[in-house]
């Protein structure tokens, strides 16, 4: 019974005996793929490539586009698919899409809904809710008919790198064609735009904060050119004194100059401008000296005394007006005019001012003064000139920000659109009834060795042995003698050369090696006489009507018939069989042997022989109305078995089944060799392991242990259980 490994010829038998189930597996699994592939919706995939550049567009400065390094190219765009398979540009494509519309990827009916309809009634979640007393729930809101949309936009949309490379692949699968290429190309497009807009933003957001570093650089530009000017104002004195060069009087003069211009022209804009203001157009032209602008006011104030004279609403008052309103006309143009030369003047004295404050600044550094003065000025000039870098650097930086923010160009670029497929994507018709027929094979096989290792009877001698692990060496066919009703362990006597009889001749020689190969668990030595002692082979099965009593009279007959000293033994007390079938006499038998009786001790059995064979047998006697399974362990069937084995060569038990009653579990213990006799295709495997537990458990190490695959066909099957493990021995 030790464990031996499964060959491929045994594996391919399996599969052979157990070919209905694996072709009806496979049909089965072919018809839903089948049917599957029938009722399936195509759904068809349509892809956009899209092309991530290593290098980053700078329309400004074409360039300065230096080749980024592989790892952080690769990092980037790793990151460019993340961005892609984002919520926000799916949103942003279900938006550009307009898919919450879209009878493919927007908010459907449900199940309830759908049945309503088709049965022409208002069934749906509300209705149940009114049905059994519930408010109505209130509509779902836009943001959950969006999330739903988003959702199933999300599960028809696949992003993918293609490899190592810079390309990425956006797929998107829908039941229309048109529509999956439209999608996919709106995702390209929407994911472009935003990267465009990102990028705009975020140029737009550092020019916003290089503008208010600007307008700090101004200050500290201005802060540093008033402390030199008023340096040098505070100390021009004392400065032309230490230089004493007469072009520093000159500047000072000229600088007191234009100073003094540029107050006077200031005062002269704000007089007039105030005047202006307030009308009087001749306080205006006396402030800018200007004769025309007087003229005109001169004649104002003559139209004004005109029009207060004359009658009002007549033809001449609206004469005077018209003409009064083309004066005012002509004041303003006038005066604004020479403002705006007044303006340019003042522009031009502060040029002028601003020369001579440079020029005199130059020539003071340049000049010889004390060395404390020069330190303080030379310290407020450089930082006058590292301000004023500083702040034409960051003008100059604002301005191409500020041209960059409406030169922006997407970092990804498309490189091949995405076209309507010719042919769906799903459901794969060659790969489903590929997959279909390799997994009808394979759970075919897998279904096909549980049934034949643990479901259903044994229908093969290799199964049987694979069950027991224990060889089989005889398969017994079924006999028309069965049908007929004669008894099948005729036949070895009969027609000794026929298949039947030879079986049971490889049995006695399976077992007669297997006898010589194990080492017997009683002393093998000579009794006094100088005679060997004889074996003992038990003969049972799990159930009853599995051929047993047939196997164990054939088996006896056939080791009769070869001259060896044979003894029958029927030890199933409850049901005897091999009294009656071979035409024995009734009278005593084991049970009045072994049964304890009154002093004068049991009877002395009378063994009786086969009418057809030199065997020997012991009937099982009076059937027993008690259980026998003491009996069995008593001390008298111990006599009797190591009386049998020092008069016979082999003893032979036939038992009653092992699962039903415990006396086969008794009988085991004396057996040297035990043949499992299973019935074709009625006894379970299940059956068929328990009986070879209990077997394992009450057996000896050593015992021979074969198995025997019965085919003969049931005869009289009233054997008196209830049900299938009732108590044995009650009549049908």
């Amino acid at each position: 019974m030790e464990s031996t490994d499964i060959d491929l010829k045994a594996m391919l038998a399996i599969l052979q005996r157990q070919r209905r189930l694996l072709a009806a597996t496979v049909a089965l699994l072919a018809g839903l793929a089948l049917a599957y592939l029938l009722t399936a919706t195509p759904i068809y995939t349509s892809t956009v490539l899209i092309q991530v550049d290593g290098r980053s567009a700078n329309l400004l400065d074409p360039t300065s586009a230096a080749q980024e390094q592989s790892a952080i190219l690769n990092s980037r765009v790793d990151s460019e698919v993340e961005i892609l398979r984002s919520e926000a540009t799916a949103l942003a494509v279900v938006r550009a899409a307009g898919l919450v519309t879209d009878p493919e990827f927007g908010p459907q009916l449900g199940w309830l809904e759908r049945l309503g309809i088709a049965i022409g009634t208002d069934l749906d979640a509300n209705g149940i809710r009114r049905l059994i007393g519930l408010a109505p729930a209130a509509p779902p809101a836009q943001a959950d008919l969006v999330k739903e949309t988003l959702r199933k936009l999300q599960d028809s949309v696949s992003v993918r790198r293609r490899g190592l490379t810079y390309l990425i692949a956006i797929s998107v699968s829908s039941a229309s064609p048109d529509r999956a290429a439209e999608i996919a190309n709106i995702y390209a497009r929407v994911y472009i735009e935003r990267q465009v807009q990102t990028k705009t933003q975020a140029t737009i957001s550092a020019r916003d904060v290089l503008r208010r570093q600007i307008d700090t650089a101004q200050q500290e530009l201005a802060a540093s050119e008033t402390a030199i000017n008023s340096f040098i104002e505070d100390n021009l004195t004392r400065l032309e004194t230490e230089t004493g060069d007469p072009a520093v009087a000159v500047l000072r003069a000229r600088l007191q100059e234009t100073k003094e211009a540029r107050s006077d022209a200031r005062t002269r804009i704000a007089t007039a401008q105030t005047a202006q203001a307030a009308g009087n157009w001749q306080a205006v032209a006396t402030t800018l000296g200007d004769e025309a602008l007087a003229e005109l006011a001169r004649q104002r104030e003559e139209l004004e005394t005109r029009l207060g004279t004359a009658e009002t609403g007549g033809e001449t008052a609206r004469d005077l007006r018209a003409e009064l309103d083309a004066i005012d006309a002509d004041l303003a143009a006038q005066s604004g005019a020479t403002l705006r030369v007044l303006t340019e003047d003042l522009a031009t004295i502060d040029t002028r001012e601003t020369e001579a404050r440079d020029q005199l600044r130059s020539l003071l550094l340049e000049s010889d003064m004390s060395a404390g003065m020069l330190a303080e000025l030379f310290n407020l000039q450089q930082g006058a000139t590292a301000a004023r870098n500083q702040y034409q650097t960051l003008l100059a930086r604002e301005q191409d920000l500020g041209a960059l923010a409406n030169l922006q160009i997407a970092d990804a670029r498309v490189v091949s659109e995405a076209l309507p497929s010719q042919r769906p994507a799903s459901p794969n018709t060659r790969l489903i009834l590929a997959m279909a027929l390799i997994g009808g094979i394979g759970l075919g096989s897998l279904l096909a060795f549980v049934k034949e290792f643990y479901i259903g009877g044994i229908v093969s001698a290799s199964q049987l042995a694979n069950i027991l692990q224990a060889p089989v060496p005889a398969t017994f066919v079924s006999l028309d003698q069965a049908r007929s009703g004669e008894d099948p362990a005729e036949m070895v006597i009969h027609t000794p050369m026929s298949l039947y009889a030879e079986n049971f001749r490889k049995l006695r020689a399976a077992i007669d090696v297997g006898l010589m190969g194990n080492r017997s668990r009683r002393d093998d030595s000579p009794d006094p006489a100088g005679r060997t002692q004889g074996k003992v082979i038990l003969v049972c099965s799990a159930l009853q009507a599995e051929g047993k009593s047939t196997t164990a009279i054939a088996l006896a007959r056939t080791y009769a018939l070869a001259g060896v000293k044979t003894l029958l033994i029927d030890a199933d007390m409850r049901k005897s069989t091999i009294g009656p079938r071979l035409g024995l006499a009734e009278g005593p038998g084991l049970i009045n042997f072994i049964t304890p009786g009154d002093d004068s001790g049991p009877p002395v059995i009378q063994p009786t022989h086969d009418p057809y064979s030199p065997l020997v047998v012991i009937p099982a006697g009076p059937r027993s109305s008690a259980p026998t399974d003491q009996l069995l362990n008593s001390e008298a069937f111990r006599s009797l078995i190591r009386q049998a084995v020092r008069s016979f060569d082999i003893v032979i038990l036939d038992s009653p089944p092992l699962l039903p009653v415990v006396d086969t579990r008794y009988l085991a213990h004396h057996a040297d060799a035990i043949i499992h006799v299973v019935r074709y295709a009625t006894t379970t495997q299940g059956e068929v392991r328990e009986c070879m537990g209990q077997l394992r458990a009450h057996r000896d190490g050593d015992t021979h242990y074969v198995g025997v695959l019965n085919l003969e066909e049931r005869g009289d099957s009233r054997y008196g259980y209830y049900s299938r493990y009732g108590y044995y021995g009650e009549e049908a």
